[in-house]
């Protein structure tokens, strides 16, 4: 998904300009710090995004919206509110008592709700809410589907919308939700930690509920979301706080959108805002890190950022074509231009912190040869359409790809969206001259699953909301998928998961081009002591304090 990534220590591997890695090296990787003696509340902490997507746990799908959506719509297992140090990468109950119990087989999973949870609006979570939730995915067409298939009866449910899935068993009386699955499937506990697993209360519309004040069920309630311009988070009343997710330290949380980097950044420096995500823009890194240095955390972590290309286009199911563009790309250039050097060049869909990478160096830069390739392709003076979002980083990358483009023998048209609309828009089957363009992947939970099978499995390509924007549908590679799916990993598992990314690298199916170095920027009132890098949903909103 286009989450925000899990922290890790590429950082001290990345080969940047000498300048900037005097920077980075006096700054390091994240401080993770977990654990303080600030208690001190924000009645208001003010954060800048870029864009959301959506608010409501059925359509949500960017890291923006899930990195506050987590603070307020809980599930039945989640992550611990604390660092990777502390684990917080582990799977533990959410409204969950307990962990579940699981047959012998792989196949059921039984778990059993904490007593007295409410929702922000006072009303009960019932067991029964977990069946109309799912239900709702379907007939809502969200994009979170695809994972729930393995459930017994969701793929007739989504053909036929009526009944109930059959797969999903509830006892409000008894407290318990049973998940019955047609066949094992090793990540499945941290699918059920996605937010598309959250509950809503039994009866909510199936249209999208991001502008309505959804109920939830977690620390926070989201209420007064603006699209294109913002949102509060405000506390639940009603929420009973665990070990692993605290009541949270900020009374309210203000969310407000800013499309230009240079701006967020400022606003962040003038104080008008307490936090700011977004890139800092490659001519202010280093003066922003000199000035500013103890409150801007670089971080590293899960993230592919790549071309897509259109395999059943008339140029791009060449697979010549599609070779030439990755030959073609100047992965450090490129880098330098949109990230000031945060960054690492990469040929690989998997990013290096994963224990199935495999380095991949197909593609050595070589327009000759790129060029050659779109001749013998039969597609030399051909017309592409270039997609890119209406955001500072997405705008750059497209326009330096667009030029390598016209550079091999293209004829490069850059059509940009709005943040909020790209994915959908690409996603879209029906979207006519869906040629090629700009997209990322943050993981959603730390298995290669979430890479391969959501994104290149070419049975999940689905008309609207499809996430596999190149088309890819290799009878090998999807075989590969769907057998590895069934195994629990292992040596022998990731290396074959290594296999499934050459081979998809082979046949050209993506152009990767970097693996993202991350800035999260404070303000001058923010205690940094507090600051906690959460390895799921990195930056923890909930755990931040004043000074």
């Amino acid at each position: 998904m286009r989450r925000r990534p899990r922290a890790a220590g590429l950082l001290g591997a990345l080969a940047l300009a000498a300048g900037l890695a005097l920077m980075i090296a006096g700054m390091g990787v994240s401080a993770n710090s977990s654990r303080s003696a600030a208690t001190k509340n924000f009645s208001e902490f003010r954060a800048v995004f870029d864009a959301v997507d959506y608010l409501d746990p059925a359509q949500a799908y960017t890291g923006q919206a899930w990195s506050v959506m987590w603070l307020a719509y809980n599930t039945l297992v989640t992550y611990p509110h604390t660092d990777a140090k502390h684990g917080g990468g582990r799977l533990v109950p959410g409204l969950a008592a307990a962990m579940p119990k699981i047959s012998g087989n792989g196949r059921t999973y039984t778990f059993k709700l904490r007593p007295g949870l409410k929702y922000s609006n006072g009303k009960a979570v019932r067991a029964s809410d977990f069946n109309s939730s799912a239900e709702r995915l379907y007939k809502a067409n969200s994009q979170g589907v695809g994972f729930y298939t393995i459930i017994q009866g969701a793929e007739r449910f989504s053909e036929t919308l009526r009944g109930n899935i059959q797969g999903i068993v509830t006892n409000n009386a008894k407290r318990t939700v049973t998940y019955k699955l047609s066949q094992p499937r090793g990540d499945f506990l941290s699918i059920m930690a996605l937010l598309f697993a959250s509950p809503v209360p039994g009866g909510t519309p199936d249209d999208d509920q991001s502008t309505k004040d959804l109920a939830s069920s977690g620390p926070y309630h989201i209420i007064d979301y603006v699209p294109a311009q913002g949102f509060t988070l405000v506390r639940n009343r009603f929420f009973k706080p665990t070990k692993d997710t605290p009541r949270g330290n900020p009374n309210r949380i203000r969310v407000r959108i800013v499309a230009d980097a240079n701006a967020a950044t400022q606003q962040v420096i003038n104080g008008t805002a307490d936090y700011s995500d977004e890139v800092i823009p490659p001519d202010r890194i280093q003066a922003v890190s000199r000035s500013y240095g103890k409150r801007l955390k670089l971080y590293a972590g899960a993230n592919t950022y790549y071309f897509w290309m259109n395999t059943r286009s008339t140029v791009f199911r060449k697979l010549k074509a599609r070779q030439a563009v990755n030959y073609a790309l100047n992965r450090p250039a490129m880098i330098r231009t949109v990230y000031g050097g945060l960054g690492k060049p990469t040929q690989n869909v998997l990013p290096p912190n994963y224990p199935q990478y495999r380095k991949l160096n197909l593609y050595p830069r070589n327009l000759t040869k790129a060029r050659r390739l779109v001749r013998e392709a039969g597609v030399n003076g051909a017309s592409i359409t270039v997609w890119g979002r209406a955001n500072t980083e997405s705008r750059q990358a497209t326009e330096v790809y667009a030029a390598t483009l016209e550079s091999i023998g293209f004829k490069a048209t850059i059509k940009i969206l709005p943040v909020a609309t790209y994915y959908t828009t690409i996603g879209n089957l029906s979207t006519p001259d869906r040629d090629t363009g700009w997209a990322r992947w943050l993981e959603d939970y730390p298995h290669p699953s979430d890479w391969f099978d959501v994104l290149l499995n070419g049975n999940r390509i689905t008309q609207q909301n499809n996430n596999n924007y190149s088309l890819a549908n290799m009878t090998t590679v999807n075989r590969s998928i769907e057998r590895l799916n069934r195994q629990p990993l292992s040596a022998k598992v990731n290396r074959q998961w290594a296999q499934v990314d050459r081979l998809v690298m082979k046949n050209a199916l993506w152009a990767p081009w970097v693996n993202k170095v991350f800035t999260d920027f404070f303000s001058a009132r923010v205690n940094m002591k507090c600051y906690v890098d959460q390895p799921i949903y990195h930056f923890d909103f909930a755990r931040i304090c004043p000074k």
